[in-house]
């Protein structure tokens, strides 16, 4: 009995380790966006967080005020849904924790 349990906390060891591993990953992505013309371009972090923002000169004058906002309002919309889908892609790779309640309650059974 005592065997099963050694590996089970192995097991457990392991699944923390990763767990940490998967969290850093997640911590540490980062998601781009560039308008069609390649004027404007914008980096979201891991939480969204605009923190680049790249305008070309000539995006001044091609855009009102108000269409540069809202490009740059778009372009980090479609950061932000890329960033989620790199952090769903990392997350569903992480692996399922193998011993359950089921395993435990079967060795006091035995």
């Amino acid at each position: 009995m005592s065997d099963r349990w050694s590996v089970m906390l192995d097991e457990l060891d392991r699944q923390r380790a990763e767990l940490t591993r998967v969290g850093e990953a997640v911590a540490r992505v980062t998601a781009h966006a560039t308008s069609a013309d390649k004027l404007v371009s914008v980096t979201v972090d891991a939480r969204g967080l605009l923190v680049d923002l790249s305008i070309d000169p000539r995006a001044m004058r091609r855009y009102r005020a108000e269409q540069l906002s809202a490009q740059i309002t778009t372009l980090v919309a479609e950061a932000d849904q890329r960033l989620h889908h790199q952090r769903n892609q990392i997350l569903s790779a992480a692996v399922q924790p193998s011993p359950d309640y089921a395993d435990i309650r079967e060795d006091h059974q035995s």
